[in-house]
């Protein structure tokens, strides 16, 4: 019988034994949801000290195995320093695996970078993401992007 260390980690998780938890993800990396896992106790502090480097790191390789929250996650810390250095390109690479599997928060935060005039996108893309999110969503923080960069005149 072989162990599902994810599941024993999610386990443990959901009632709030941490350290155990980081003990069973730690026993498979090679486990894309093992590494998210790892990523979120990182960038929460829980059973281990808080790290946004080493959560961003994690993030990055689950990020790369294909985890939509990872994606999003890590696209997040790039493009605000959260244990890296400041990326906005790297940040744009990883929003948008996250865009292209329609998630809205990663359509936010892409667009925001592109309206800025980084991630080699344009304000008129950043206009169509925010479009579709007030259309699908809507969101304070789309309407707020939508308005600060004056995308509506795009």
């Amino acid at each position: 019988m072989t162990i599902d260390f994810y599941n024993a980690g999610m386990n443990a998780y959901s009632t709030k034994r941490f350290e155990e938890a980081y003990e069973w993800f730690k026993k498979d990396e090679s486990d894309p949801r093992c590494l998210f896992a790892l990523a979120t106790l990182y960038y929460n502090g829980q059973g281990v000290e808080r790290s946004f480097a080493k959560s961003t790191e994690y993030y990055t390789i689950a990020a790369e195995a294909g985890i939509l929250p990872a994606q999003v996650s890590a696209g997040f810390a790039y493009a605000n320093a959260m244990g890296v250095p400041e990326d906005f390109d790297r940040a744009a690479y990883f929003l948008k695996m996250a865009v292209a599997q329609g998630e809205p928060a990663a359509k936010v935060t892409l667009a925001e970078i592109y309206a800025k005039g980084f991630g080699g996108g344009s304000r008129k893309e950043a206009a169509v993401l925010i479009k579709e999110v007030l259309a699908s969503t809507g969101g304070e923080e789309a309407y707020d992007i939508y308005s600060r960069y004056e995308l509506h005149n795009v």
